[in-house]
């Protein structure tokens, strides 16, 4: 594609200028996994969650289930509008009764209606395209595959807001009648809040510690996660993965195992020449492993997730150009998922020794 292209034109450096924070150049350098470990511990996970702010599909608007899907969540949002005890009835919670009591102080009747709509799992038998099977991605787990052929531009699946991260707002600055506009960058969040949808069945709701560190046979939920703005992440269960059109969270990153790999490894050397990357130069090393982490992941992904629309009721995940029915759905997570996924080895294995 001309984005491939270009990427393999420009400069290593200017590369990860554009694409990178300066941190991220760091993942194999002590100080900085010292650092990632720490910050693992302290509870500070967004970044892990990959934003698709930066990216998005050709088009949407010529695929029919965008306007179904849409006319659904519009429906359902002027019933929730209308009937408040639907409303309390279908608002994702905390399994924290202190964090529902404060988010009462601040939440308004269109913020929990959005709440709602982002967390739901709609009926839409229309959208039957992919299924979960094992991937073909090296230590990838499970994976996402077309059960048809999909033109570039259409969505595949939804990813599901089984669960949301929320910024708890700080209650420093006003009394309790005082609403909190959640748009309001000045606003200062002091705290993340897991609410679950009203569809996940209790026992699979897990504390926060299990959701932000896993435990020794989960993984986070916040692996499981994408950032849908600067107030709200989805994250879809593992566990639910029988309704093919909630299924985005089983796709894989097709170029994640180079994340792990030393800049000099042999996969490495062959990604980088594959990508034009000059492996004999003296200046080789982490920024061109980087480099050649993001190059590869663009090059073979032919999914990303992203908004549906501008009113970010749900998130979906959409072909960035024709898949053929058994193909494996790939998207790209981006750099500091492995990187907080690095740091979160580091930090199990110190503690288990």
């Amino acid at each position: 594609s001309l984005l491939i292209e270009w990427l393999r034109n420009i400069n290593t450096q200017m590369l990860l200028i554009l694409l990178l924070p300066i941190s991220l150049m760091q993942l194999l350098l002590s100080q900085a996994a010292a650092f990632l470990v720490s910050n693992h511990r302290c509870g500070r996970h967004n970044s892990s969650l990959w934003s698709p702010a930066a990216l998005r599909a050709t088009s949407t608007l010529d695929d029919p289930n965008i306007q179904h899907i849409n006319q659904l969540l519009m429906d359902k949002k002027q019933e929730l509008l209308h009937d408040p005890s639907k409303l309390n009835e279908h608002s994702p919670l905390s399994i924290v009764p202190e964090d529902n009591d404060l988010r009462d102080t601040f939440v308004s009747t269109e913020q929990r209606v959005y709440e709602t709509l982002l967390s739901s799992r709609l009926d839409l038998p229309f959208l039957n395209r992919a299924i979960v099977g094992p991937s073909k991605i090296e230590g990838g787990g499970r994976g996402l595959f077309a059960t048809e052929d999909i033109k570039e531009g259409d969505v595949i699946t939804c990813y599901p807001g089984d669960a949301l991260l929320c910024e708890l707002p700080s209650t420093d600055e006003g009394g309790e009648d005082d609403s909190f506009d959640f748009e309001d960058d000045e606003n200062e969040a002091v705290n993340e809040v897991v609410l679950w949808g009203t569809h996940v069945p209790k026992g699979h709701r897990w504390d926060d510690d299990t959701v932000f560190d896993g435990s020794k046979s989960k993984p986070p939920l916040t692996s499981y996660g994408v950032t849908m703005n600067d107030v709200y992440s989805v994250m879809g269960h593992p566990s639910l993965d029988d309704n093919p059109a909630y299924i985005g969270h089983f796709s894989n990153d097709g170029a994640g195992h180079l994340a792990y790999e030393m800049p000099d490894s042999p996969r490495n050397i062959e990604a980088s020449l594959e990508l034009g990357l000059d492996t004999e130069s003296s200046d080789f090393g982490v920024e061109d492993n980087i480099a050649a982490y993001v190059l590869k992941s663009f090059d073979v992904a032919n999914a990303m997730h992203q908004p549906l629309d501008a009113d970010e009721f749900h998130m979906v995940t959409v072909a960035i150009r024709d898949i053929t029915k058994g193909e494996e759905i790939l998207v790209t997570y981006g750099p500091d998922y492995w990187i907080s996924d690095y740091a979160g080895h580091i930090a199990d294995a110190e503690e288990d020794s």
